[in-house]
């Protein structure tokens, strides 16, 4: 006799709807940067990259429906306009993957980590091969194409070091030790998440129609470059050097690709990854001014998304979770 095949949990449920939004959203994402991708390999990237986001919400539907359980609204065909003239160019589309890429494999992990029943864990699990395998090819492409931004070089003392004083932490104002590797990558990391996302929200910024949506990705554009400056400042401040500045990476068009409500839950998701960097970066930085300067940007980040969070529900775009 068959054995009955186990409810799903809060976990799994929980990591198969944020899963289901964010690869629904990345779907419309992709259709369109194939539809304007001029570079065949970065093209394929992107390709790929959408037939993977496609059969994941595929799966999680099915899973879901099994269950007797409600599939999410997410974003859809209405949420993306293939026909728009190209607002964004294919070293950015290339960026995009590789930063949707990271956010796929971090989130995955924990939810694989949760999932107990087989279906699920075998999803997750099918989730990190393919985006590991999707990471590679886009990072040879970059590498091919000679657009990867590269962590900084630096040098490294020839022997270990133990920490014996305390001053080691330092403190919020004063002179400082040298940044160790740990924090200088994830300065590194955050002038990289940023410059992506002042592109994306710029190029939102140009095509919204609403005024308060055209006004709230401004001021995205505004938060994003305070953030590369500061972060900039504190690689520059000890020699170390700060990533280059891609070449442009927007048209000047005018004319939206995407809905206002997928544009807005677009920055939302980019703001709350950048929160939980913030928080990770903050607990391993072992200087106490830059853990200062973490925990006060991202006060202001989460100020923004709370935000936006408000102009959603205002505009009815905002799909809660179960």
């Amino acid at each position: 006799m068959a054995t009955a095949k186990k409810q799903l949990n809060s976990a799994e449920i929980a990591n198969l709807w944020t899963t289901y939004m964010g690869d629904t959203l990345s779907t419309c994402v992709s259709k369109y940067m194939v539809a304007k991708a001029e570079d065949e390999q970065i093209r394929a990237v992107v390709q790929q990259a959408l037939i993977l986001s496609e059969k994941r919400a595929q799966d999680i539907a099915a899973i879901l429906e099994a269950d007797n359980l409600p599939v999410p609204i997410g974003f859809g065909d209405a949420d993306v306009n293939v026909t728009a003239p190209r607002l964004f160019s294919d070293a950015f589309a290339l960026y995009h993957v590789l930063a949707r890429i990271r956010w796929v494999i971090t989130l995955t992990s924990t939810s694989l980590f949760l999932a107990v029943r087989p279906d699920v864990r075998k999803l997750f699990q099918e989730a990190i091969s393919t985006s590991s395998a999707l990471n590679e090819q886009a990072t040879q492409v970059s590498l091919t194409k000679g657009i990867l931004t590269q962590a900084p070089m630096i040098s490294v003392p020839k022997i270990p070091y133990i920490v014996e004083k305390p001053s080691y932490i330092g403190s919020i104002i004063g002179s400082h030790r040298p940044l160790h590797v740990i924090s200088a990558t994830h300065i590194f990391l955050s002038i990289l998440e940023n410059t992506i996302g002042k592109v994306l929200v710029m190029g939102f910024s140009q095509v919204a129609s609403d005024p308060e949506v055209k006004k709230f990705f401004l001021r995205g554009a505004e938060i994003g470059a305070k953030h590369i400056k500061v972060f900039s400042s504190l690689l520059s401040d000890e020699d170390i050097p700060t990533p280059a500045s891609p070449d442009s990476m927007l048209t000047t068009s005018t004319v939206a690709p995407f809905s206002e409500k997928l544009m807005m839950n677009h920055i939302i998701l980019i703001n709350q990854f950048a929160i939980a960097d913030i928080g990770i970066a903050a607990g391993q930085s072992n200087r106490a001014d830059i853990a200062a300067v973490y925990v006060r940007l991202a006060a202001e980040v989460s100020q923004y998304g709370e935000d936006g969070v408000n102009i959603n529900i205002k505009n009815g775009w905002l799909e809660a979770a179960p």
